[in-house]
């Protein structure tokens, strides 16, 4: 079911390109409302790795990608770890043996309107764990 509906909502600009991963990983992969990005489709995508190896066409394709106030207000979990579907499309086969996903900006996912839950496999920063907490927003760390 991925949505393709005429709208007038406005898209919402995320200031930090990784939290915004977290966001499509949930709307992509766990609701199934955005479609997520195939490289299947993409006939020369093994050309397109650069040094580190991320996908350049996937990180396009996601940067690209317009998420609407509808949108975030269906994103009530979330979850914080390397081995998200959506980081391994933007970066396959990375083991997450460092912080380069990591989002440096939370100020869109406290924004979330509907967040209740984040799921975190390490602990967050303490001022992250904070802010969530007082809105209200339980925090589970591994």
């Amino acid at each position: 079911m991925y949505d393709e509906s005429n709208t007038t909502e406005e898209p919402v600009e995320f200031a930090d390109f990784n939290a915004k991963l977290l966001v499509l990983d949930v709307l992509c992969y766990d609701l199934d409302v955005l479609e997520p990005y195939d490289g299947d489709d993409d006939e020369d995508a093994g050309e397109d790795l650069d040094v580190d190896g991320q996908d350049d066409r996937a990180r396009e394709y996601y940067d690209d990608l317009d998420l609407l106030p509808s949108h975030l207000a269906m994103v009530t979990e979330l979850t914080v770890d390397s081995d998200l579907e959506v980081l391994q499309d933007v970066h396959p086969g990375w083991d997450g043996s460092d912080d380069r996903y990591d989002p440096q900006n939370w100020d869109d996912v406290l924004d979330l309107p509907a967040l209740s839950i984040v799921y975190a496999a390490a602990p967050l920063p303490a001022h992250v764990t904070e802010r969530l907490a007082a809105k209200g927003v339980e925090v589970r760390s591994a």
